[in-house]
């Protein structure tokens, strides 16, 4: 009897080596992975302005338009300056100088006219489509009653930029905010007029078209995006605002 006890412990020692044996056996397979992110990304591109001058020869007013891009470089042009000319009044766009993301608008010598305007382009260059808004502000009191009673406005229209870059069309108005996706453009532009005389609304405020004449306004703006699925305008409660905004201010 105490052989077989012997040999009973000793197959129940062998057993308990060989589970231990047998856990050990394992195999592994590695996962190798990245990610990455999004981005969001809106640039101004392209800025134009208007020049009025004045043709010595005969008296006649010329009206110039302009597009440049980023360097300054003249991309389009409605006609040529008069050969002798004063400029009178100008209105212009452009990126601000050493300054990333950042647009100067400038209305200089600003006179009653048919059009005195100066736009931006921008286009959307990020992965993530964008709910871009703008929205300009000044606390000078004469500037803010012209863009109230329409002698001056802030507008925004989609661009359709085809292979040449300057032969584009207005979609369609914008109004209100706009969902851009990466490659998408559009177009703001300020306009500014100035009353010719005296009118109605103008007498009920307590202006005169002389309170506009020798004026140095001021405003500031900006176009904003956010991530169109966090934006407020898509139904969210909470915007997140990127820091990716195009600021620009400007003179009149």
């Amino acid at each position: 009897m105490k052989k077989i006890g012997l040999l009973v412990l000793a197959l129940v020692l062998a057993l308990g080596t060989l589970g231990v044996a047998y856990a050990a056996w394992t195999d592994t397979i590695a996962i190798d992975g990245t990610v990455e992110t999004g981005t969001l990304d809106i640039n101004a591109v392209y800025f134009s302005g208007t020049d009025i001058y004045k043709n010595l020869a005969d008296d006649s007013v010329v009206t110039v338009f302009w597009v440049k891009d980023a360097a300054g470089v003249i991309k389009w042009q409605s006609g040529t300056p008069p050969a002798s000319n004063v400029l009178v009044a100008s209105a212009a766009a452009a990126p601000t100088p050493a300054v990333d993301d950042s647009v100067d608008i400038t209305f200089t010598g600003a006179i009653p006219s048919d059009y005195l305007v100066a736009d931006v382009i921008i286009r959307s260059d990020g992965s993530v489509p964008t709910i871009v808004t703008a929205d300009i502000d000044t606390d000078d009191e004469l500037l803010e009653w012209l863009w109230d009673n329409g002698y001056a406005s802030f507008q925004a229209a989609w661009v359709c930029i085809n292979p040449d870059p300057f032969a584009f069309g207005y979609c369609a108005p914008i109004d209100g905010p706009i969902q851009m996706h990466e490659g998408n453009y559009a177009k703001v532009w300020l306009y500014l007029d100035l009353p010719q005389a005296d009118d109605e609304t103008m007498l009920a405020a307590g202006y005169h078209q002389e309170d506009f004449m020798n004026q140095d306004w001021e405003f500031t703006g900006h176009f904003e995006a956010i991530q169109w699925n966090e934006s407020p305008y898509m139904g969210y409660a909470d915007g997140i605002p990127c820091d990716c905004e195009v600021l620009f201010d400007g003179q009149a």
